[in-house]
């Protein structure tokens, strides 16, 4: 095994694939609990070998810097020579404005685990309603399916979506595992979520909803 060393006055940084592994799944292992520690400050945190052998709960120095190579390799994770403070948007119409650029027709909605609309931008109220109850439906069914696919197809998919005939997407629905909730992203037109966009709107999430962060009850408040 290699030995790793940490490098001086570093911070943390989750790219948008990171952040898409930290949410796409709920299913507890290093990288990702790494991930999710990060997106719970409100800016980025040093790389401190105590610290990450605490967030990972393992012992071993080596080992914790093992994880942390494997996310920066899989390009999960930069190191910032500065902290970068993340703006918390509301659940509403602030977060409303960062949807639009995850589309390339600017529309979509973001719609909690009992099917309602959370925040949406560029479509009206009867399709929000629409869309929220499909993705719903959809997960459950994702729900029920996952285990066989993976095992029959080795498919584990982590979004379902409507093509046109040509295959490009026309509606799409991702689950975001967050804490104890899970929230479904649904957009139109072709999905964009290489952009700090969805850094911002996930990194809210994990804030506001996260084990570290408030329940969804004093949220509403």
């Amino acid at each position: 095994m290699s030995d790793y060393e940490l490098a001086d006055d570093l911070y943390l940084y989750p790219t948008p694939a990171g952040v898409f592994h930290a949410v796409s799944s709920a299913e507890d292992e290093p990288t990702r609990r790494l991930l999710h520690h990060i997106l719970s400050f409100q800016s980025c945190p040093k790389a401190e070998i105590n610290t990450l052998c605490e967030w990972l709960d393992v012992e071993d120095e080596q080992q914790a810097l093992g994880f942390l190579h494997q996310a920066q390799t899989m390009s999960w994770i930069h190191g910032l020579k500065e902290a970068k403070e993340i703006h918390e948007s509301g659940i509403g119409q602030e977060m409303a404005t960062l949807i639009p650029h995850l589309s390339s027709v600017g529309k979509g909605l973001l719609v909690d685990d009992n099917g309602f609309s959370l925040a949406r931008s560029g479509v009206d109220d009867s399709t929000a309603e629409a869309l929220a109850v499909l993705s719903a439906d959809l997960l459950s069914v994702q729900d029920r399916h996952a285990a066989r696919m993976a095992q029959c197809l080795g498919v584990t998919t982590q979004a379902w979506g409507a093509v046109d005939a040509y295959g490009s997407s026309r509606i799409g629905v991702w689950p975001l595992y967050i804490g104890d909730y899970r929230f479904s992203l649904v957009l139109l037109g072709v999905p964009q979520l290489n952009r700090q966009e969805f850094i911002a709107l996930v990194w809210s999430l994990v804030k506001r909803y996260g084990k570290d962060g408030a329940s969804v009850e004093k949220s509403a408040e």
